[in-house]
């Protein structure tokens, strides 16, 4: 799993340099007001980028949101029902088993943050339960895996490899050391100004 370790720098890198496209990026049908691609083509896109490190297992579902349509995919692109993001609001989101997430959520227990990556994109701790909720930027599915979700694709990604590497800390923790958690405020603060930072700049965008 050293990949997941080494591309953590690269996907917030690349997180931060959508930042840039988004001027050019137009609403449309079931397609996200931060995605431009068709539904199908979206799918490849995160695909490709999750399975080399040992994400979007067969049992990943990707849910897209935009123009008032909302869908679900399997692995393999066919549309498919599920309950489990019901109660999301976000134009992108992500189930998945995970090795180590699905570990991990098999504790029931929340994780919480230890890096500042974890912070910026998560806030204080990912909670565990049966299903997320309204703007849950990460969340732990009992027994199952882990959702994640992002206001673009590149969110997206970076928020899925982030979740297995911290889980993947916390079940390494007896042979690594103790880990040490960051202060609850300040993963608030960080998180704020992280979303603050992405909004201001998608509002310059969407104005222009």
């Amino acid at each position: 799993m050293g990949g997941i370790q080494e591309r953590v720098p690269s996907a917030l890198q690349a997180v931060r340099a959508a930042y840039s496209r988004l001027s050019s990026r137009k609403q449309g049908d079931v397609r996200s007001a931060a995605s431009p691609k068709a539904p199908a083509e979206t799918l490849s896109s995160i695909k490709g980028k999750l399975a080399p490190l040992g994400l979007f297992s067969d049992e990943a579902l990707l849910f897209l949101s935009g123009g008032g349509n909302r869908i679900i995919m399997d692995a393999s692109g066919g549309l498919v029902g599920s309950s489990l993001f019901d109660n999301l609001d976000a134009p992108f989101a992500l189930f998945d088993v995970g090795t180590f997430a699905l570990e991990y959520a098999k504790r029931g227990k929340a994780l919480k943050a230890s890096t500042d990556d974890m912070a910026q994109l998560f806030g204080a701790r990912v909670p565990c339960g049966e299903r997320p909720w309204g703007r849950s930027t990460a969340f732990l599915v009992r027994d199952r895996g882990f959702v994640v979700t992002g206001r673009y694709e590149e969110e997206l990604v970076a928020a899925a490899i982030l979740i297995e590497k911290a889980c993947r800390a916390e079940l390494l923790a007896p042979k690594i050391g103790q880990i040490q958690y960051l202060n609850p405020a300040l993963c608030a603060a960080e998180h704020a100004v992280y979303l603050a930072s992405y909004s201001k700049r998608e509002k310059e965008a969407n104005d222009d």
